[in-house]
């Protein structure tokens, strides 16, 4: 991993907006909360104009908790210093989810993806979910397509990374690893109080 600048808060806001725009489970809630604001805003975000970043902000507290915490960001810590990194793919294997049932059960209770994308090949499924929608996003990245970037965060550099925006597209990536870039740029948040929320 190759730390390469810091990021401010607001661009880590819209990519998580960005990517869960495109997610057949999020979208309607966020679109929801969008109400009459133009869709612009969340697919190409003006972080210069702080009325739109406070929009968006106020869009990912109705829609995951954020800054209100409840949700996933129950727990969560209020100062968190964000980076832009490059990410290997002997990286990405240790990049962990979040200890959430689902996650752990299709993971065989690793909570890593590279598990998961065994199990959903062997045709295990959890909770009677469908596995196919990792399915499609593999077929999708095999074509080319450029998602967000991947969200992580950690307690510092030599602790555990884990997933905070991204699990399905990560999982995507271990079905067919020879499709992982040779170095994927990723979003990281660094916060010694990552130990006290709950799905770290």
């Amino acid at each position: 991993m190759k730390i390469l600048n810091q990021v401010q808060e607001d661009e880590v806001i819209a990519e998580f907006l960005l990517a869960e725009i495109n997610s057949d489970r999020f979208k309607e809630g966020i679109l929801n909360a969008l109400r009459d604001h133009d869709l612009n805003l969340l697919i190409k975000p003006n972080l210069n104009d702080q009325t739109e970043n406070k929009i968006r902000r106020d869009i990912l507290g109705q829609t995951r908790g954020y800054g209100r915490n409840t949700d996933l960001f129950e727990n969560f810590p209020k100062e968190v210093k964000w980076y832009k990194a490059l990410f290997k793919k002997q990286d990405l294997k240790e990049v962990m989810y979040i200890n959430y049932s689902y996650w752990n059960e299709l993971s065989s209770n690793t909570r890593l993806p590279l598990q998961a994308s065994k199990n959903i090949m062997n045709q295990i499924e959890v909770y009677e979910i469908s596995n196919q929608g990792f399915l499609d996003i593999n077929l999708v990245l095999k074509n080319g397509k450029v998602f967000p970037r991947l969200i992580f965060v950690s307690m510092n550099e030599n602790s555990q990374i884990v997933v905070l925006e991204g699990h399905a597209r990560l999982t995507a990536y271990f079905i067919e690893s020879e499709y992982i870039p040779y170095e994927l740029e990723v979003l990281i948040g660094y916060s010694e109080k990552f130990s006290e929320w709950d799905l770290y």
